[in-house]
């Protein structure tokens, strides 16, 4: 009713009044979004700097994710780390059967199918539990896996479980150890892991080849020709969790008083060695061999520890052709001894030349 009273010109000059108020109204608004608009450009170059930042941080997160989620196997290297806990802080190595035996903690704990966080979470409780700890802050990293490693074993260089993450050839596994050791065989045999048992398995299914670890998860391979002529059909694959072992030579042993004493590798177990033969090949006896004296050092089956039967032989006989030459068997040793006579006038010569050749510690190979 008040408002209707109102004149006409009363009327318009409260329009006049409302339209200004209005209009202050209005430039206050825009004035706070110029405000807000300048403060949000200023965010944004701010989280536009920041944005590698998060980035890393973000990658970090990811990565100790995923360390967290890696699942602990048996024989595992672990680094763990208890706050102001010196005694306990260090490497430790999961056991065979998947157990971790700590300092302080009276019973082994389970640690094999476990994420590194939740053994963190178990270790601290154990400690809780004993009554040492209320709140111990524990991390576990993981610092050495033998699923990521391939272990090679035997005549090699240096025997060891090297780190492989991937396929890798078995080529590139022998490099790392050093090469084969000069009483290496032609033969080793492969033990495949899970990871590589599957690949075998995938690749039948695919190829319709049958791989050599179809029926069995260890295979042997002759590697002679990959190693000395770079043939490429035995360089398989190994994957994290394989076992190479390289099998040691089959060896007859010329020793005493022959130009090159030392081991000879058999080219092949079956490989027929005669007395003269082996003779032959360590460039025969020297002239201080006392010919008539030579005998062959045998293994006993039937006799325990390291003595040999001696077996005689007629060198003379046999290079005259009127006895058979005797045929060795591997890990025979071939013994030419020496001339009392002529001993003591080439002594200081033959220890030089052994020396020299060998090292005075190691006895030579031959192939």
């Amino acid at each position: 009713m008040g408002c209707e009273w109102v004149k006409v010109g009363g009327r318009r000059a409260l329009i006049k009044a409302c339209g200004l108020g209005l209009a202050v109204y209005f430039l206050m608004g825009m004035t706070r979004v110029w405000c807000q608009e300048g403060t949000a450009g200023a965010a944004t170059q701010s989280l536009d700097a920041a944005k590698p930042a998060v980035a890393a941080t973000a990658s970090s997160d990811s990565q100790k994710n995923a360390d967290g989620d890696y699942t602990i196997s048996p024989e595992d290297l672990l680094d763990i780390q208890v706050m102001d806990v010196p005694e306990v802080s260090r490497t430790y190595r999961v056991s065979s059967n998947g157990f971790l035996t700590l300092p302080l903690l009276s019973e082994p704990i389970s640690a094999s199918g476990e994420t590194l966080d939740q053994l963190s979470h178990v270790i601290a409780t154990k400690f809780h539990d004993a009554g040492m700890l209320n709140n111990a802050q524990v991390s576990v990293s993981l610092k050495e896996t033998r699923l990521h490693t391939v272990l090679v074993s035997g005549e090699v260089k240096t025997a060891n479980a090297y780190p492989i993450y991937g396929p890798t050839r078995l080529i590139d596994v022998l490099v790392k150890s050093g090469g084969l050791a000069p009483t290496a065989g032609d033969d080793v045999i492969v033990t495949r892991g899970e990871v590589g048992a599957r690949a075998d398995l995938a690749d039948s299914a695919q190829t319709g080849a049958v791989n050599p670890s179809a029926h069995s998860r260890s295979f042997t391979l002759n590697i002679r020709k990959l190693v000395e002529t770079g043939d490429d059909s035995t360089n398989i694959f190994l994957y994290p969790g394989d076992h190479v072992t390289v099998q040691r030579a089959e060896l007859i042993y010329v020793l005493g008083a022959v130009v090159r004493p030392g081991g000879y590798v058999l080219s092949d177990a079956r490989q027929h060695v005669t007395v003269l033969k082996a003779l032959a090949m360590a460039g025969d006896v020297s002239n201080i061999a006392k010919r008539g004296s030579i005998v062959i050092l045998r293994r006993d089956p039937t006799i325990q520890g390291e003595k040999r039967q001696e077996i005689p032989v007629d060198y003379k006989g046999m290079v005259k052709g009127k006895i058979s030459d005797i045929r060795l068997v591997p890990d025979d040793i071939l013994f030419v001894p020496e001339s009392g006579g002529l001993k003591a006038l080439h002594a200081a010569t033959t220890a030089a030349v052994s020396v020299a050749s060998t090292g005075g510690s190691a006895l030579m190979i031959y192939r």
